[in-house]
């Protein structure tokens, strides 16, 4: 009897503990898929980012006729090339001054254009006014370029150089085609020394004479740039008398219408 009542007591735990555990099996699958997807979930949001995502509204678009305002345009610096004059040639810069000569003058008495002058339209500030700003920057440019400037200081007949830039000066240099113009004496002399052979003429010369050299600055281009360079040379040479008259010998009343090598590396010393 003690073993029938202690079955009695404890048999309806047993049944209750198996019947709170026996759940439908399609109300566990419920439950756990409904877990997996909540942690699926957390994970997503804390894999990628620190914080919590706030997404702010689209952009509006502009209207098809409207682009975005750029800011206004990069202001010019004084220090770099004018994109404009740094183009032009010599020749062209050349025309240029010659053409706007008075803009250039130290004052209304100085009849010439001096670097000093040059320098002195160069240092003033852009106004807004074209034709002011047009000479301010061709002023700059043509200081850039001091080989051009000497060019233009030298006087075309002699080739000598006082520190004016004459109107005669400067239409001279506009005239002439001549690729060696912008050479400065030394650099000639060197060219002479390079050609020396070939200047000289025959095998037994040892000089360069200087009717010889007259005669072949007479001469037309050919299209050979050997020979027309030699012709080239000679024209440039004679138009600067003084550095020819330096060639025939240093010393006036040695001079005896002959280059020598000798006196022409003494020029380079």
């Amino acid at each position: 009897m003690s073993v029938s009542a202690y079955n009695q007591s404890v048999a309806p735990s047993l049944d209750n503990a198996s019947l709170g555990d026996a759940k439908p099996r399609t109300e566990r699958s419920a439950a756990a898929s409904t877990v997996q997807v909540t942690v699926g979930v957390n994970f997503s949001s804390q894999s990628g980012h620190c914080g919590p995502i706030f997404a702010g509204p689209p952009p509006r678009p502009l209207p098809g006729n409207l682009q975005p305002n750029p800011g206004p345009p990069p202001r010019p610096n004084p220090t770099l090339p004018d994109p404009y004059y740094s183009k032009q040639s010599n020749e062209q810069l050349a025309q240029r001054l010659l053409n706007n000569y008075g803009a250039f003058k130290g004052n209304w008495f100085s009849p010439n254009v001096t670097t000093r002058s040059l320098q002195n339209v160069a240092d003033r500030p852009l106004t807004g006014n074209p034709y002011q700003d047009s000479n301010i920057k061709l002023a700059k440019e043509l200081l850039r370029r001091p080989g051009l400037l000497q060019s233009l200081d030298r006087n075309g007949s002699t080739g000598a150089l006082d520190g004016r830039l004459t109107k005669d000066d400067i239409a001279s240099f506009v005239r002439s085609d001549n690729p060696l113009k912008l050479s400065d004496d030394q650099q000639l002399v060197q060219q002479m020394l390079s050609n020396f052979n070939a200047l000289k003429g025959g095998y037994f010369s040892s000089t360069i004479k200087l009717r010889d050299l007259n005669a072949r600055a007479m001469q037309p281009l050919t299209g050979n740039p050997y020979t027309d360079h030699l012709t080239q040379l000679s024209k440039e040479v004679l138009a600067r008398s003084d550095l020819m008259s330096a060639m025939d010998n240093i010393i006036g009343w040695q001079r005896d219408g002959r280059i020598s090598r000798q006196e022409l590396y003494a020029l380079l010393r």
